[in-house]
């Protein structure tokens, strides 16, 4: 191992282990787990990150042989090995479960064991090599039977899964398991090819991580194998790359799965590196959670061979990325300030919101960044009396088990419909088919460590108030557009209210205020509009651009279906300058 590399791996594993106390061979926590089962626990026991902890101190020399050995068997422990049960070869997220509520449990603890025999297969005893051998081969069913009927839309998981399948084909000389891992990368890559990236974690830089790994390990097996398709893989590694490149190391403006609840502009990741966006020097200044440093083995040779970063990338640009089917991610990068946004979201159905998952609670579909101060972003507010909830949330674990934005489970369908061009964006947010109880409905930007007012700037012609937030060079400009509000099925302009509170500040338009009572409405409808002023700073500089933006927003009963006023069709039209108009057409009745 490079000592750069094992530098920064040593000094990563000594902060993640400092003070841990391990019990029986698995770390324990003083804190719950994630999952339901033990959200109310004082303690837990983890198998990942003791996996971890296990696999890096053994290639760091940190770990006696005992030591080890009784930590792999008490990871061993909460597999299940009865081939007769019905997740034979999965495994226990922590100690304290009694049945699976997390099906990624498995690979997530397998990867670092594999990942290091992957790379390093001489740091592990015969004793250890014994164990891990009946842990692969009862695990070859579990993800065997992942790889025969894979969740395509899901593909950070089963991208993994047929990753691990591989690599113990690999390592127990087993045909099948190659040809039924084979078998599944086939298919996705087909399927990703056809029809894109599921439901959209090319456009996170949290499962781009989990992806790269697993499309790494696949690799590296099946240039032994099927050098054609490991060739699509790597060309699929490249597109991720792509993005990063072109973000350039701050946090990426639309995201889905990003869990930024803190609007952060910069976030470490080793995938900077393994990209070419930041050198490895970057790294030494840097520690990484053991989740995340499987990275650093899988690729040292990219991290090796990157020399200098790459040379700044031009400003502005502009990025359009495929997410699936006709749903595309728009991403504007000025000299301050960065727009992002989703044509449509969610990109697929039935994604948005479950009792007990869902991409709503975790992505951001609209969102601004301004440099080195935060990425503001468009929030969905609900209070229902006995609890808040928002969409993105407040925080991971509050929102891990409470992940819908309504507490019933006969849920409204809620979307997101944008178009952007350049630095100029319209959106319109809706909720059809209401039946939900709800005190305060609201749609909100959440702008984090704004300590600056929010200006209100009337155009020359006095027909638009915009909302603008100003910054050392830079500006941004915020207007509501009409809305449909509870109680009515017509559109009509609404206030904007500024909150202030400590560390942040809210422009909301609310959509409903009430007791706390079942609401029934047949949509809900929320419109803003956005203008980066990306170079301008004073008062008068920003009025003028301002007096150059247009907005008609206009309806229309195209008599084709019956239509209520609620439903008809809304076309928006904003044009600034010379810049090519933006517009946006909403058809509630649209697919």
């Amino acid at each position: 191992m490079n000592n750069g590399v094992r530098a920064i791996l040593e000094q990563s594993w000594a902060a993640a282990t400092e003070n841990i106390l391990v019990e029986e061979g698995l770390v324990r926590y003083n804190w719950p787990g994630h999952t339901r089962q033990i959200s109310q626990l004082a303690y837990c026991h983890e198998a990942r990150f003791s996996a971890g902890y296990y696999a890096y101190g053994t290639l760091l020399g940190r770990l006696e042989e005992q030591a080890g050995l009784e930590m792999l068997v008490a990871i061993a422990g909460l597999q299940f090995t009865d081939p007769e049960h019905p997740d034979y070869g999965g495994f226990l997220w922590y100690r304290e479960e009694k049945v699976i509520q997390d099906s990624n449990a498995a690979f997530f603890i397998l990867m670092p064991l594999i990942t290091v025999r992957l790379c390093k297969p001489e740091v592990f005893p015969a004793s250890h090599l014994e164990v891990m051998q009946r842990m692969f081969g009862h695990a070859a069913a579990w993800f065997s039977r992942e790889c025969r009927t894979p969740e395509l839309f899901y593909p950070n998981k089963t991208m993994s899964d047929g990753a691990m399948l591989l690599a113990i084909a690999h390592f127990l000389d087993e045909p099948e398991y190659l040809q039924t891992a084979s078998g599944y990368f086939a298919r996705w890559a087909e399927y990703t090819g056809r029809r894109g990236w599921g439901w959209g974690e090319n456009i996170s830089l949290v499962y781009q991580g989990v992806m790269m790994n697993a499309l790494r390990i696949a690799c590296f097996v099946l240039q032994q194998h099927d050098r054609e398709l490991s060739g699509q893989l790597s060309e699929r590694m490249d597109t991720l790359k792509s993005i990063l490149v072109f973000h350039d190391g701050e946090e990426l403006v639309p995201t889905i799965r990003s869990y930024n609840f803190r609007g952060e502009t910069e976030r470490p990741s080793l995938l900077w590196v393994i990209a070419g966006v930041t050198g490895l020097d970057r790294l030494a200044e840097q520690t990484f959670s053991l989740n995340d440093v499987a990275a650093l083995l899988l690729f040292e040779e990219e991290l090796l061979q990157g020399g200098d970063p790459l040379a700044a990338l031009p400003v502005p640009r502009m990025l359009e990325e495929r997410i699936f089917d006709a749903s595309r991610s728009y991403t504007w990068i000025g000299q301050h300030t960065r727009l992002g946004s989703i044509n449509r979201f969610p990109v697929m159905p039935g994604s948005y919101q479950h009792p007990v998952w869902g991409l709503g609670w975790q992505s951001f579909p609209v969102s601004f960044s301004v440099k080195d101060q935060q990425v503001s972003y468009l929030r969905w507010y609900v209070d229902d009396s006995a609890s808040v909830r928002t969409h993105p949330a407040e925080d991971y674990r509050t929102a891990y088990l409470m992940p819908a934005l309504f507490a019933e489970p006969l849920y409204p369908e809620v979307e997101t419909r944008t178009a952007q061009q350049a630095n100029a964006l319209v959106v319109v947010r809706s909720m059809t088919r209401l039946h939900n109880r709800a005190a305060e409905i609201a749609d909100e930007w959440v702008i984090h460590r704004y300590d600056g007012e929010v200006e209100r700037v009337v155009n020359a012609a006095g027909d638009r108030e915009w909302l603008v937030l100003r910054y050392p060079g830079c500006a941004v400009a915020v207007t509501a557009l009409k809305c449909i509000a509870a109680g009515a099925d017509a559109r009509a302009a609404l206030p904007v209210t500024v909150v202030r509170e400590e560390g942040r500040i809210r422009l909301r338009q609310v959509l409903y205020s009430g007791s706390g009572s079942m609401l029934a409405q047949a949509r809900l409808e929320a419109g803003w509009a956005v203008v980066c002023l990306d170079e301008a700073a004073e008062s008068a500089d920003i009025q003028k651009l301002l007096d150059t933006v247009t907005v008609e927003d206009t309806l229309r009963d195209d008599r084709e279906v019956p239509r209520e006023p609620w439903a008809l069709v809304r076309s928006i039209v904003l044009t600034a300058g010379h810049q090519p108009p933006v517009q946006l057409n909403v058809d509630p009745y649209a697919p």
